[in-house]
């Protein structure tokens, strides 16, 4: 930090590189002292001003990296999905199932597939809240070898608390699972490389936590409410 306040004093000129260079370890130390005092708003400008390239750097990797892998965030047969299967939009969801922010989405995503006829909504599940999520996720991709993913997931979402092997068969049987066909599908092992691939993706696209969405070629980190997703979404439509 004393390194980067002495690059802004020496950038707006208030202390020359050759001066800079005589200065003492203790002086340099009491002018900056002094400097953030008298000037806190300065500070403040060049650290959101950093905050903000290093912001829009990582954006623009993001979305280098969704261009690259469109096929697999769109055409990946290994992922659920809902909604129009010809929609001209898709939104991809990073979720948890123990996310408290994926939990809040799902209501608006699913506000959003009732009012906009033309989304199609992909599923990407990454566990990344502990040994409960991964389970989670596993009966989740498990489920939708029987056709009921959709209804599955809405339930497990809307469950508060972590998930064990007794919730998640409940869970199951009240919207019609095979459970003994769960327990089985669930251990196959390309839904264990499924989830490692998704979680492999996340990180090449900078997802580090949920829920995070790619809309069109843009990449959304965090909750941002119905409106957000929608305003992501004409933007999506306009290009």
């Amino acid at each position: 930090m004393r390194r980067f306040l002495l690059s802004l004093l020496l950038l707006t000129g208030l202390a020359a590189p050759a001066l800079a260079a005589d200065f003492t370890r203790e002086q340099i130390d009491q002018f900056v002292k002094e400097f953030i005092e008298k000037n806190p708003q300065v500070v403040i400008d060049s650290v959101n001003n950093y905050g903000k390239s290093q912001q829009e750097a990582e954006d623009k990797k993001a979305g280098e990296a969704i261009k690259q892998n469109m096929d697999w965030l769109v055409k990946n047969k290994n992922h659920a999905e809902a909604g129009n299967p010809n929609g001209d939009v898709t939104i991809v969801e990073f979720f948890d199932y123990n996310c408290g922010y994926c939990k809040q989405a799902l209501s608006d995503l699913m506000t959003l597939l009732e009012q906009d006829k033309n989304i199609r909504l992909v599923f990407v599940e990454i566990p990344i809240l502990g040994a409960s999520s991964m389970e989670a996720a596993k009966w989740a991709l498990a489920a939708n070898k029987q056709k009921l993913y959709l209804e599955y997931h809405i339930a497990l979402m809307r469950h508060r608390g972590t998930f064990d092997e007794t919730i998640l068969a409940d869970t199951a049987k009240k919207i019609g699972l095979n459970v003994e066909q769960l327990k089985r599908d669930k251990n196959d092992p390309s839904i264990a490389q499924t989830m490692e691939e998704n979680l492999k993706m996340a990180s090449t696209l900078g997802v580090s936590g949920t829920p995070g969405f790619v809309i069109g070629e843009q990449l959304i980190r965090g909750y941002v409410g119905l409106d957000g997703i929608r305003e992501a979404v004409a933007e999506a439509r306009k290009k």
